[in-house]
């Protein structure tokens, strides 16, 4: 541990009582709630909560809360958190992510299992409109794994360049559906595809393929000022490239 910056000695005994009390906590409170709620999106739900109360407790500053993860991270937890989360941003953090995840509803966080919730609070672009939330909360059923990292990385390719803010909720809604539609599609076809042709090497290179069918789907809803990907455009694209 590095002092950053002049401190005076009051300052730093305030961070050792700090980094003492997470010591002491934070290896409780995450074994109560894995016992409890196993390694479920709910034990990263409840530890959010926990952690905006860590906040507020100690006054920890936005422009601070990178380190405060940090801190938790390296010095506090005793799980093994080995997932590379960068440097640049406080997005990929595990606690951060925990954090965002406990400002939302309910009904929401039930919706996606951790993996998937991890997914979009990766991707600040996917999650810039926060309304995304609210479509999530309306979606009928819970989304398929697979379904969502498509789903994913179509969002992310149709975003680039857009801004959402001039469409309406209804307009929104109905463009992510049928960004949903697509990625369905996709799977589906792709799936009795590969049935048919087995040796081919398109299968192995099926993320390259994914974007290029992607790209083209928008391309022809383009072409048609649609604002909406149909399951024509789905068909016509697949066979297309396929």
């Amino acid at each position: 541990m590095v002092y950053d910056g002049l401190l005076s000695s009051r300052e730093k005994a305030s961070i050792d009582d700090i980094l003492h009390a997470l010591q002491e906590e934070i290896p409780i409170i995450e074994a109560d709630l894995e016992s409890e709620y196993g390694k479920s999106v709910w034990y990263k739900y409840n530890l959010g909560l926990f952690l905006s109360n860590l906040l507020e407790k100690y006054q920890i500053p936005v422009s601070e809360t990178r380190r405060f993860w940090d801190e938790i991270k390296n010095f506090a937890t005793k799980e093994n958190r080995k997932r590379n989360e960068g440097t640049k941003a406080a997005t990929r953090s595990f606690y951060h992510q925990c954090y965002t995840l406990s400002q939302l509803d309910k009904e929401v966080v039930e919706k996606l299992t951790w993996r998937q919730w991890q997914d979009i609070l990766d991707r600040v672009e996917n999650r810039r409109d926060t309304r995304i939330f609210d479509w999530i909360k309306k979606y009928p059923v819970k989304i398929r794994e697979d379904d969502w990292r498509e789903f994913e990385k179509a969002l992310y390719l149709y975003l680039k360049d857009k801004d959402t803010s001039v469409f309406n909720k209804e307009e929104l809604f109905s463009i992510y559906d049928s960004i949903m539609l697509m990625c369905q599609k996709w799977r589906e076809q792709f799936n009795i595809f590969s049935k048919n042709h087995p040796k081919s090497a398109k299968i192995k290179n099926r993320g390259a393929w994914a974007k290029k069918y992607y790209a083209l789907c928008f391309s022809k809803k383009k072409a048609i000022r649609s604002r909406t990907v149909n399951e024509s455009i789905c068909k016509e694209a697949f066979d297309e490239l396929m």
